[in-house]
Parts: structure tokens; C-alpha cells; sequence
């Protein structure tokens, strides 16, 4: 083994990595959570999300492809006292991605579904990155298939808020996913995770060594 090569398996061991390469993923219930926003309005509210049904039902469609069937059990409805008193919902990743594309299963009527949806985009120390809005059409009749829409976020997005209103208060769908590509860990601006005590120390050390037996 070369001296490079006793240095890179020391590196490994105390901690360090090559960058992760990028990873196409479809992000849902498994690998996120979800949250009901403080910014959510007032008003009569129909919120199928209580009662025992949590709002985790809104990022449980387990692929991008999968059929939506709308019944109590399914679909979020809330009503808000005016046009602009939305829902706000608060996606949280474990990891920092790059999103490419919303999955939105929409309702199906024109008297009940959602009609904008406002993002904003945050990154791993809460910072603000970006944000856009989007215009959902009507779901699909009988089974509900999600709309794909391009949705191009900030690189290294860790949450996502989404405001979600109807013209005349009702909004009323299936699901949300994202597809999204995990972003470069070197770009991330989160604090890196320290070096074990005396690592640094121990691999200065070993480079000593090594440029003392070369000369």
C-alpha cells in the first residue's frame, strides 16, 4: 500500500467521503415529512386532516404514477373564510435535493379544487432561496392520476413551504410528491460535521511522516 493510499483509508475512517453523486428520487412519505403551517388561514374549516386522520395523508401516493380514489379518507379538503385564507403546508427533507418535477393530484371539480399554489423554497439553514406559483389543472375523472409539473428549485432545497387557495376559499385534493435529484453536499451551506478529536492532528501527522520518508 502507498503512502497516498494509508492516507485516503485514514481519511475514511475518521470521517470523511467522496460527494454523493446525484440520485433521481421520488420524495413521499417515506423519505419526508409534512406539517400543517402556522401561516394557514381562519375561517369554517373542513379539515379532513382531524378526526384521527392526520395531514400525512397528503404525501402518501406511493409513486408518481400511482391512482388517487377521493373519499374521507384521501383527500384534504379545508375551507377558508375568503378567497385568499389558504392552506399552508411545510415539507421537510432529511437531505438537500435539487426538485425537478410536482406531482399534484388535483380534484376533480371546478367548485372545490385547488386553483394556485404559491412555493417557497428554503435551504438547510432556513434561509429563503427562491420561490415560484403554479397553476394545478382539474384531476382526472374516475381514478386521479397526478399532474406532472415542472418545477424547477433552488439547488440545495431542505424545505418547502406551499400555499395552497381556491378562488372562492375550497380547496380540495388527492396528494403531492416531488421528484427531485439529491444535490451536491459540497454546495450545501449547512455546517459540516466536525473532525473527531485529534483527527486533524493525526492526518498532519501522518502527511510529517510520509514527506519525511520520501526525502
Amino acid at each position: 500500500m502507498t503512502r497516498f493510499s494509508i492516507l485516503l483509508a485514514t481519511a475514511a475512517t475518521l470521517g470523511f467521503s467522496a460527494p454523493l453523486s446525484a440520485a433521481t428520487t421520488y420524495l413521499n412519505i417515506d423519505n419526508i415529512s409534512v406539517a400543517v403551517g402556522s401561516g394557514t388561514g381562519t375561517g369554517t374549516f373542513n379539515n379532513t386532516f382531524d378526526n384521527g386522520q392526520t395531514i400525512d395523508k397528503v404525501i402518501d401516493a406511493p409513486t408518481a404514477t400511482a391512482q388517487e380514489f377521493h373519499d374521507q379518507t384521501t383527500h384534504i379538503w379545508f375551507t377558508g373564510s375568503a378567497p385568499n385564507q389558504g392552506l399552508e403546508l411545510i415539507f421537510t427533507f432529511g437531505v438537500s435535493y435539487d426538485i425537478t418535477t410536482l406531482h399534484f393530484w388535483n380534484y376533480t371539480g371546478e367548485g372545490y379544487d385547488v386553483d394556485n399554489v404559491e412555493f417557497t423554497f428554503f435551504n438547510s439553514l432556513g434561509a429563503s432561496i427562491g420561490s415560484t406559483s403554479i397553476q394545478p389543472a382539474l384531476g382526472s375523472s374516475g381514478g386521479i392520476t397526478a399532474q406532472n409539473i415542472a418545477l424547477q428549485s433552488p439547488l440545495n432545497t431542505r424545505s418547502v413551504r406551499a400555499y395552497l387557495t381556491g378562488s372562492n376559499g375550497q380547496i380540495d385534493f388527492q396528494n403531492i410528491g416531488f421528484t427531485a435529484n439529491v444535490s451536491d453536499p459540497t454546495l450545501d451551506p449547512a455546517p459540516q460535521v466536525p473532525l473527531p478529536a485529534g483527527g486533524l492532528l493525526l492526518l498532519s501527522g501522518l502527511g510529517a511522516v510520509a514527506l519525511r520518508r520520501r526525502r
